[in-house]
């Protein structure tokens, strides 16, 4: 079972201490499928005493995603997802609702994704029975399917090596996401822009290992600075999601 919070608004921070203590115990744990704001904030506070972290959620650029820690020694860990795809339906939504009515609890329930005829559910694996069972969503007769992860093909994720003259959000977040930097700019001013899941000021500037989320851009996390060039600007290695 993952350890809270499941999505119901648990605490972070005792999530944070009891999946830490599980990997520094030589363990391997994990949450449910959390928000942006509070998977970054969860990750961070793992990462902060050096305990080994990893997010997915199924797809590039999943806005819901499961965070897991492990011991130093593994090399990774990762947790096992599954999906299960419904015919007829354009809305996520009322998947997730008639998901969650059917008993299914909304930690095990990740991104949905939208196909031209029908819609797929991320969720925690193995994929739940009361989810498979369904028989009507949106007052709409369905036949659930399995499906694989690999089919559900949606966002890219990249390793990008740029110049910047600081290590500022928004000057990242304009490279990384190629677009100006003043346009993101907008997007921390209006507050769509969070670092480890703390909302982003003007000014902000990110460390190593940091994960930036910026709504209908998608994330990304600064993997190292690589020295600088003989102007003075930072060599910088982000990983995007979109």
């Amino acid at each position: 079972m993952p350890a809270r919070p499941d999505g119901e608004g648990g605490d972070l921070s005792a999530t944070a201490a009891e999946l830490a203590g599980a990997a520094l115990g030589g363990r391997v744990a994990h949450s449910g499928f959390l928000e942006p704001p509070d998977a970054d904030a969860l990750a961070a506070a793992l990462r902060r005493p050096g305990v080994a972290v990893s997010l997915s959620g199924g797809v590039p650029g999943a806005r819901r995603r499961v965070v897991v820690a492990y011991p130093d020694h593994l090399p990774e860990a990762t947790v096992r997802l599954a999906a299960v795809y419904v015919e007829g339906v354009a809305d996520g939504e009322e998947l997730r609702s008639a998901a969650r009515v059917a008993g299914v609890e909304a930690g095990r329930l990740g991104d949905a994704v939208r196909h031209q005829d029908g819609v797929s559910l991320i969720t925690l694996g193995p994929l739940p029975g009361e989810l498979l069972g369904l028989t009507r969503v949106a007052g709409r007769q369905v036949t659930p399917l399995e499906v694989g992860l690999e089919r559900l093909a949606r966002g890219t994720r990249h390793e990008l090596a740029v110049v910047v003259p600081s290590l500022r959000v928004d000057v990242l977040g304009g490279k990384a996401f190629r677009v100006s930097r003043s346009y993101f700019a907008k997007g921390v001013a209006a507050g769509r822009v969070r670092v480890n899941g703390r909302p982003a000021a003007k000014g902000t500037v990110a460390e190593v290992g940091d994960e930036v989320y910026a709504e209908g851009l998608g994330r990304f996390r600064v993997l190292r600075v690589d020295g600088s060039t003989r102007r003075g600007n930072l060599k910088v290695v982000v990983q995007s999601e979109r």
